[in-house]
């Protein structure tokens, strides 16, 4: 287990993570790494609210930071970012980080369309991998969500 400051962040079960990263490589995204579970709550999925948040101390750690340095040094500034899913589901979204709030967020109307065809309900526990795709750079930063 990685270890964040005195709390042990968990993992993902070895197995269906090598299922993930096989549905990953078809869709040709490559530097994945798992980021975190969450399991989605109703407030994630509120139209008027247009976000799924994420607390600090389950990104802490992790590869979102990694993925997306300036969030801290920007704090309210949006980060585009793209949105993907088994299946070939993809939408355009932002991450932003609230120093006030200590949250991260995934926002914009694209992140409603995503959680909508993918399926995403409230209740249902995801697992989030930061990635990259090739744009002709270093690669387009993407999200990469999975239902379990």
């Amino acid at each position: 287990m990685d270890v964040v400051g005195n709390m042990k962040r968990p993992r993902i079960d070895p197995a269906e993570e090598a299922r993930h990263r096989e549905d990953m490589d078809g869709l040709g995204v490559h530097d994945a790494s798992w980021a975190l579970a969450k399991k989605v709550g109703w407030s994630d999925l509120l139209p008027e609210k247009r976000r799924m948040l994420l607390f600090e101390k389950t990104v802490r750690g992790g590869p979102i930071p990694e993925l997306f340095p300036e969030l801290a040094e920007l704090g309210h500034a949006r980060i585009p970012v793209t949105l993907l899913g088994a299946g070939g589901v993809e939408e355009a979204a932002h991450i932003r980080y609230l120093p006030s709030s200590r949250t991260y967020r995934i926002i914009g109307s694209g992140w409603l369309r995503f959680a909508e065809e993918s399926g995403i309900l409230a209740g249902h526990r995801i697992h989030l991998y930061t990635c990259r795709r090739d744009d002709g750079g270093d690669g387009e930063r993407c999200l990469f969500f999975f239902r379990s």
